[in-house]
């Protein structure tokens, strides 16, 4: 129950966050933030690659041999280290050339993929191999540090605001700081639990986990694929203030990340329990977990100034794009849901259709949308969702098949 409640504290504070940050950057500034904290998003899932899957499932069957769990450490490290060599040179390419198309300066630049470099090093110092305090029952114990970050940010940005030092370096430096900050305390309790000395990598365990790789990269390519394809259009065929405009109303539609999180933490264990009437059940908890969605379009279609004003006179003019990415949001909750609550019962065969569904997507977005506009982007992105229905329908109908034979 603490970790729930740490967890939905959390994401609370990193939405005010977020939310402070649009207020208070300028336009341009934003943009350029923008597109940073998508990329740091992107880096964390493709280093990750499906890494996890193998290590998991490791932990999972040798749990407590803690000097398995120590060698499968080295073999994830070893993995994540590999798979950086090849994704971090393009994706800071990349993120080089969208920087530079939204007004960024040469030495800002410069500075910023510095940043992100450091971001990459403390995700790899922390991040999956954090797992072996979730089988230790220590998810207290994480999500009281994040908690306590987020606060400790959340703390900072007005400090900075009201100190005039708030600009994008600053704001990008105080999220790759947060980032080391949790590296001492992970570390710490991880070495208490392992035993001492040097540890070798297992052969099987490295192929155990590169067939996790093998199996989940390609959608995770897609996902980051999905938000930097969004960035781009804006970032090439519209202005610098439409990718600000954009990343604002990305962060009142992060309202419902705290939602999101209770939702989840309530339906899937009960729909990962139930034998019977599963259709009905699926429809009843989406439809439940759909109501915070369905509130934030009901205020953004009522009061759009309301939630406008939470990003600043900045983004005043955008009151029909509110209504359509609260919409936008409201859909892919929707969707994120019922194929979680699908994934966590194993029905993910047909999770692949997310791709070719995808694809042929931004085709139809791009004949028949004006992507050059925020309106066009949010149904870009809405669009996606699309397929993760569909691909979450045909597993559930299949599954269902057949238990009825």
């Amino acid at each position: 129950m603490l970790f729930l409640v740490g967890n939905i504290v959390a994401q609370g504070l990193a939405a005010i966050s977020g939310l402070l940050l649009a207020r208070w950057l300028s336009v341009s500034d934003y943009a350029i933030y923008s597109v940073i904290f998508t990329v740091m998003g992107a880096i964390t899932v493709l280093t990750k690659g499906g890494v996890h899957l193998g290590f998991t499932s490791i932990l999972g069957r040798t749990w407590p041999d803690m000097t398995r769990a120590a060698q499968a450490v080295q073999s994830v490290l070893h993995i994540r280290h590999v798979l950086s060599i090849f994704i971090l040179p393009p994706v800071l390419l990349i993120s080089a050339a969208l920087l530079l198309q939204n007004g960024a300066q040469i030495f800002v630049v410069i500075v910023l993929l510095c940043l992100l470099v450091i971001f990459w090093w403390a995700d790899m110092r922390t991040k999956v191999v954090d797992q072996i305090l979730y089988f230790a029952h220590q998810t207290t114990r994480i999500q009281m540090l994040d908690t306590a970050l987020s606060a400790l940010r959340l703390l900072t940005i007005p400090a900075l605001y009201v100190g005039g030092y708030l600009n994008v370096l600053s704001a990008v430096l105080l999220a790759a700081l947060i980032a080391i900050l949790r590296i001492q305390p992970i570390l710490a309790w991880i070495h208490k639990l392992l035993p001492a000395g040097t540890h070798t990598i297992q052969p099987n365990d490295l192929a155990e986990m590169k067939v996790g790789v093998r199996r989940q990269m390609p959608v995770e390519i897609f996902y980051v694929f999905q938000g930097q394809i969004v960035l781009f259009v804006l970032s090439y065929f519209a202005t610098s203030t439409d990718v600000a405009g954009y990343g604002a109303l990305s962060r009142i539609t992060q309202l419902l990340l705290p939602f999101q999180a209770f939702m989840y933490a309530f339906c899937v264990p009960i729909f990962a329990r139930s034998t019977g009437k599963q259709g009905t059940l699926l429809l009843g908890l989406v439809s439940l977990a759909s109501l915070p969605g369905i509130l934030l379009v009901c205020v953004a279609a009522l009061q759009p100034g309301m939630l406008l004003w939470l990003i600043g006179p900045n983004y005043a003019d955008l009151q029909q794009e509110t209504v359509i990415a609260a919409a936008v949001a409201a859909f892919s909750s929707a969707a994120g849901t019922a194929w979680s609550l699908v994934a966590h019962k194993g029905l993910v065969r047909w999770s692949w259709l997310q791709i070719p569904i995808g694809l042929i997507w931004c085709v139809i977005a791009s004949l028949t949308f004006n992507l050059g506009t925020i309106t066009g982007a949010l149904l870009l992105q809405g669009g996606f969702s699309i397929g993760i229905i569909i691909a979450a329908t045909i597993d559930f109908m299949r599954q269902s098949r057949t238990n009825a034979i």
